[in-house]
């Protein structure tokens, strides 16, 4: 019984792996990359933090 516990588990992580692996990337709102600023640097528009 444990064993069969043990490779439930074991199944469940594989192929929740595999199906997390297969889901699409959401893209950008306006389809672009995502920019981000360098630290300490406010060149990009955004308030200095």
């Amino acid at each position: 019984m444990k064993r069969a516990i043990r490779t439930l588990i074991l199944t469940v992580g594989i192929v929740g792996t595999f199906v997390a692996a297969a889901v699409q990337q959401v893209p950008a709102a306006d389809g672009g990359p995502i920019f981000t600023c360098p630290q300490r640097t406010v060149q990009c528009g955004f308030p200095p933090q």
